[in-house]
């Protein structure tokens, strides 16, 4: 796709790695079209370049891993996916949250959700979008699977067995993490998940 093309889900480095990450990614990829920054997309890069044959299972071999699949696809003519660029490019820790700010405020017509992995990410985005009077939902990786359900692309099953994987691999815990990670999801995975999985599932 095109420099030029936006699509209506734009989604940061973290989240396409968290969703790169999980059995579904083919499924993503060939269904979804998702829309990320210049800035996420070096960040991408870096995680790949800084690898250095990290050991399977480690964080490092993760975020290679996610962020590799990513870059394929995102460089693939063929692909669903677009990068558009941020001018000025943002820099520092944040670069990729702030390069969405700036895209959301240049193109506030053009997104109805943004999807970040790191919840305080998630509520500064929420807070500029709800400052510049956007209608648009600021949302978790998850939802990313939750569309591709929501369209009969996956089962229920394989919905709920994803997102456990996801908030597995991320090493979510405690309440309030494994609560925002089932932000806007109105599925309802308990009748799927066995108890080897009550620590991930969203509060009643």
């Amino acid at each position: 796709m095109g420099e030029s093309s936006r699509h209506p889900l734009l989604a940061d480095t973290s989240s396409l790695i968290a969703v790169a990450n999980t059995d579904l990614w083919e499924e993503v990829t060939e269904s979804l079209v998702v829309t990320t920054t210049n800035v996420c997309k070096h960040e991408l890069r870096n995680h790949v370049d800084a690898a250095s044959y990290p050991p399977e299972g480690s964080r490092e071999h993760y975020l290679e891993q996610g962020s590799q699949r990513v870059l394929d696809h995102l460089d693939n003519e063929e692909s669903s996916f677009s990068c558009v660029t941020v001018v000025p490019r943002p820099h520092g820790a944040d670069a990729g949250e702030q390069s969405l700010k700036q895209e959301l405020t240049e193109h506030p017509e053009a997104y109805q959700v943004v999807s970040l992995l790191d919840s305080a990410a998630r509520r500064s985005i929420r807070r500029h979008v709800e400052d510049q009077d956007m209608d648009i939902d600021v949302v978790g990786p998850p939802y990313l699977l939750y569309v591709l359900l929501d369209n009969d692309l996956i089962s229920k099953q394989e919905f709920c067995e994803a997102t456990a994987e996801m908030i597995r691999t991320e090493g979510w815990t405690g309440y309030e993490v494994v609560k925002n990670a089932w932000t806007s999801i109105p599925v309802d995975c308990a009748d799927i998940l066995d108890d080897d999985y009550d620590d991930i599932l969203p509060p009643n």
